[in-house]
C-alpha cells in the first residue's frame, strides 16, 4: 500500500520581528503535539480501509480465521489511544463479531501485531528502560519531557520496567571454559516486620565460553550461594559440569556451593594479597610489615603464560609451567609456616585455605590449552559499574527489582549488539514501512496590514 499524505500547516509571523529561537520551539512544539500524531493516525485509518476492502472482496485478513464458516457482522468503531514516542497516537479501528463462533476480532490489531489492551509501544518502552537504567526514575521523568517531549511520569516508568522482558538473559548450551561470580552491596528497602535491614547484596554470574565469549548467566538479590548453585546447575545433567573453571574472589560459601559446578577452582590472585591486610591486622602487624607480605605473595603466585590461546601445550612449555607453580606452592608452603612462626595465625589460616584453589587457571592450560582468567577484574569492572549505575538510580530498593535492573544492565552491557538486535526484533524493524521526504511547498504569503 502506497499513499501520499498532505499535511497542512498554517504559519503564521510577525511583520515586526521574531525570534529563530521562537520559531523553532512553536514549530517543533505544533509537529510534536499534533503533526506527528496525526500522520501516524491518518496511516492507521487508512491500513484500516484497505483491511475493509480486503473483508468486502471476500479475501481473508491476517492470521488464521476463527471457525470453518465464519460470518462476520460489524461492531462499529472503537476509539483507542496509544503513547509513543511521537505523542499520543489517538485514532479508531473497526471490530467486527463472527456469527458462528462469536468471537470478536479487530483487523487493524491483528495486522499491528498489537495486544488487546496495550497502551504503547515497544519502542517507547525500549526509550524508557534504557533512560531508566542510566539514572533515576524522577530524573528520567524530567529528561523525557524536557528533551524528548515525551512525558511519562516516574510511576509509570518503574512499572513499564517492571513489567519489561528485556531482562530475560539466554542460557547459552554447552560447557563454558570459566565461570566468573561476584557480589557488591546496596541499599534495599528495609522491612523491619521480617528482619531486614538496608543493607543488600547482589550477586551475579557469568559465563565465559572457550572462544571467549561473555555470557551473562544471572543476577540474584537476598539469594545465598547454595540457591544459586542450584539455579546455575538446573537441567545440568547427572556428573556434568557447567564450567571448567571457577574463577572468584574467595567469598565465605561461594567456592563450596558453586565448586561443584566446575572441574577446577581458581582463587582470583588480585584479590589474594590484597585482602590479606584485614588478617594481618587483626594479629597485630604493622602497615610495613602485612604491606611486605602482600608484595612476597603477589610474586610468589605470577606466573605468566605463553601467548598462543587454543593450541596444543608443547612439551617444553608444559615443563617450565609445571616447574614454576611446583615452585609456587613450596613458596606459598614456607610463607604459611613464616606467618605461624611470627604469630599471625589468621593470616596463616586465610592464605593455607587459598592455597589449592591459587593455580586452577595453570591447570586448565596445560589440559586444554585455553588461556583463562586468573583474575576477576573483568567481573570486577562489571559490578562496579552496575554498582555505580544501581546505587546512583535509587534507593531502597525492593530485591526483586534490583535484581531485575541488574540483569538488565548485565545485558547491556556485556553484549550491546546483542541488546539492540533483541529490540531490532521485538520491534519488528523489517524494512515494511518507508517514508520519502519529497519537500516542502508554500502558497504565496498573506501579507498583514
Amino acid at each position: 500500500m502506497q499513499n501520499i499524505i498532505t499535511m497542512e500547516l498554517l504559519a503564521g509571523v510577525s511583520d515586526n520581528g521574531f525570534s529563530l529561537d521562537e520559531l523553532v520551539y512553536e514549530l517543533g512544539r505544533v509537529i510534536r503535539n499534533k503533526g506527528l500524531p496525526g500522520i501516524v493516525a491518518m496511516i492507521l485509518a487508512l491500513v484500516d480501509e484497505l483491511l475493509l476492502r480486503r473483508h468486502l472482496e471476500g479475501r481473508s485478513w491476517l492470521g488464521q480465521a476463527c471457525c470453518e464458516r465464519p460470518v462476520y457482522q460489524s461492531l462499529g468503531f472503537h476509539s483507542r489511544r496509544i503513547r509513543t514516542s511521537l505523542g499520543e497516537v489517538s485514532f479508531r479501528w473497526r471490530r467486527y463479531q463472527c456469527q458462528a463462533c462469536g468471537r470478536v476480532r479487530v483487523p487493524l490489531r491483528e495486522f499491528l501485531g498489537l495486544e488487546p489492551h496495550q497502551s504503547r509501544t515497544n519502542e517507547l518502552e525500549q526509550i524508557v528502560v534504557e533512560v531508566v537504567s542510566e539514572q533515576s526514575y524522577r530524573r528520567s521523568s524530567q529528561h523525557l519531557d524536557t528533551i524528548g517531549g515525551i512525558p511519562v511520569p516516574k510511576s509509570t516508568a518503574h512499572r513499564w520496567l517492571v513489567q519489561s522482558d528485556s531482562d530475560e538473559l539466554a542460557r547459552t548450551e554447552g560447557k563454558f571454559a570459566s565461570l566468573l561470580v561476584d557480589g557488591t552491596g546496596y541499599k534495599r528497602r528495609p522491612d523491619a516486620s521480617v528482619g531486614l535491614d538496608n543493607k543488600g547484596q547482589l550477586r551475579m554470574a557469568i559465563g565465559i565460553t572457550p572462544t571467549g565469549q561473555v555470557c551473562p548467566l544471572g543476577t540474584w538479590s537476598g539469594v545465598g550461594w547454595e540457591q544459586i548453585a542450584r539455579n546455575l546447575g538446573a537441567g545440568l545433567e547427572k556428573e556434568t559440569k557447567l564450567a571448567g573453571l571457577l574463577v572468584s574472589d574467595g567469598e565465605t560459601g561461594l567456592a563450596e556451593a558453586l565448586g561443584r559446578l566446575t572441574d577446577d577452582q581458581q582463587r582470583c590472585l588480585w584479590h589474594l594479597p590484597h585482602d590479606l591486610d584485614d588478617p594481618m591486622w587483626r594479629d597485630g602487624a604493622s602497615k610495613r610489615e602485612y604491606r611486605s607480605i602482600q608484595k612476597k605473595l603477589a610474586a610468589l603466585v605470577r606466573i605468566e603464560l605463553p601467548a598462543e590461546d587454543g593450541e596444543a601445550v608443547g612439551q617444553e612449555d608444559r615443563e617450565r609451567i609445571e616447574q614454576q607453580m611446583g615452585q609456587a606452592q613450596q613458596g606459598v608452603v614456607e610463607l604459611v609456616a613464616q606467618l605461624k612462626a611470627r604469630g599471625y595465625r589468621r593470616a596463616a589460616r586465610y592464605v593455607d585455605l587459598a592455597r589449592s584453589r591459587l593455580f586452577g587457571y595453570l591447570r586448565f592450560w596445560l589440559r586444554h590449552g585455553i588461556v583463562n582468567p586468573k583474575v576477576t577484574s573483568f567481573l570486577e569492572r562489571l559490578m562496579r559499574e552496575i554498582g555505580r549505575r544501581l546505587k546512583r538510580i535509587a534507593f531502597g530498593w525492593r530485591p526483586e527489582n534490583a535484581a531485575k535492573m541488574a540483569r538488565l544492565l548485565l545485558r547491556r552491557v556485556t553484549d550491546p549488539q546483542q541488546w539492540a538486535q533483541y529490540w531490532k526484533t521485538k520491534l519488528r524493524l523489517q524494512g515494511n514501512v518507508v517514508f520519502a521526504f519529497r519537500g516542502v511547498h508554500a502558497s504565496p504569503p498573506t501579507l498583514g496590514r
